[in-house]
C-alpha cells in the first residue's frame, strides 16, 4: 500500500504502481519495487515513512504486507 500525506500534493510511481492519493498492488513475495515521489507544482517532497525512510528513491522488497507513505508539503504562501 502506498499513501500520500502532508499539506502538498504529488504522485508516487514505481514498478507496476502508479498512485494518486492511495494505491495498492498485489505483488509476488520477494519482488523488489523502486518507488519515486514526484511533487506537484507548488509542493515539495519531504520524505518517506513506513517501510522506507529518507528523500531518495524508496526500494522495498515485498515479503509481507508493506505500507509506505510519501509526504508532500505545500510551498504556496499562506492565503493563496
Amino acid at each position: 500500500t502506498v499513501q500520500t500525506s502532508g499539506t502538498g500534493t504529488g504522485v508516487v510511481t514505481g514498478s507496476g504502481i502508479d498512485c494518486g492519493v492511495t494505491c495498492e498492488a498485489t505483488l509476488d513475495e520477494g519482488t523488489t519495487v523502486t518507488l519515486t515521489a514526484t511533487p506537484a507544482v507548488f509542493s515539495t517532497f519531504i520524505g518517506w515513512g513506513g517501510a522506507c525512510a529518507g528523500t531518495g528513491s524508496c526500494v522495498v522488497t515485498v515479503n509481507a504486507t508493506t505500507a509506505v507513505t510519501a509526504t508532500f508539503d505545500s510551498t504556496l504562501p499562506p492565503g493563496c
